[in-house]
């Protein structure tokens, strides 16, 4: 029984989460995985959401592909990886209370940040892709949450939505699929529970994100996204509060 109400959790937050997905194409997981490490184990979950981002990034990036300024996400990807090896070995050998209350600072920083930010003004020079890249590849793999600096930066260097969307479907694509080698290798994915719930869930992720696609042009972006960033705030101080 306590299988069943966990996942019967996990599926209602994967379809949350891959709705906004649906919408926006980006910050599924920043979304879902604070109330995930709520139901499981950070070591259970970001693996297998590193699962399903694969899947839909794929379904989405075969209708977008051509859209994509692939020099921009090119000039991302030496320091990315450099911090998903990072970030990978922090997820397996970090205690899981540390890495948790990390997750609830950074989530909670992240949406009051967003709430208070005004629009970015100017190009970003290229050489911020340096750091950057390192801080987005070490929150991918540790807590599959790197997606919104990717978009922190590429909207500071392309600024057609179209071109902007597809750029960071690509990035996030491969960091996904470059995640699950690392997950592999250190042997995350031995779990079999990880592929049975990746398979339960799969449904519930593409009823999200069909969802959001209808949604996509009927709702309010901004009123979308402070709903987003609240959210984010009360679920890293829920996190913060309990594992203090």
């Amino acid at each position: 029984m306590h299988d069943v109400v966990s996942f019967g959790l996990t599926a209602f937050i994967l379809f949350g989460a891959y709705t906004l997905f649906g919408i926006t194409g980006f910050g599924q997981s920043m979304i879902a995985m604070p109330f995930l490490a709520m139901v499981a184990s950070l070591k259970f979950f970001v693996p297998l959401v590193a699962l399903l981002d694969t899947v839909f990034v794929v379904w989405n990036m075969t209708k977008f592909r051509k859209q994509a300024n692939y020099k921009e996400l090119i000039a991302l990807l030496p320091t990315t990886f450099i911090g998903l090896i990072g970030g990978a070995t922090m997820l397996v050998l970090l205690p899981e209370r540390i890495l948790l209350l990390t997750l609830g600072v950074l989530i909670t920083a992240y949406g009051l940040y967003r709430l208070v930010a005004k629009q970015q003004a100017g190009k970003l020079n290229r050489f911020v892709a340096v750091p950057l890249g390192l801080l987005a590849g070490a929150l991918s793999a540790t807590f599959g949450t790197g997606g919104p600096v990717y978009v922190a930066y590429l909207s500071g260097r392309i600024f057609d939505k179209s071109e902007l969307r597809a750029t960071i479907l690509g990035l996030i694509l491969l960091t996904a699929i470059f995640r699950i080698g690392a997950f592999g290798i250190g042997g995350l994915y031995d779990n079999a529970h990880i592929w049975l719930w990746w398979l339960m869930a799969l449904p519930f992720c593409f009823a999200g994100v069909k969802l959001g696609h209808y949604l996509h042009d009927r709702l309010k972006s901004e009123s979308l996204l402070t709903l987003v960033y609240l959210t984010l705030v009360i679920s890293g101080v829920t996190l913060l509060i309990k594992n203090f």
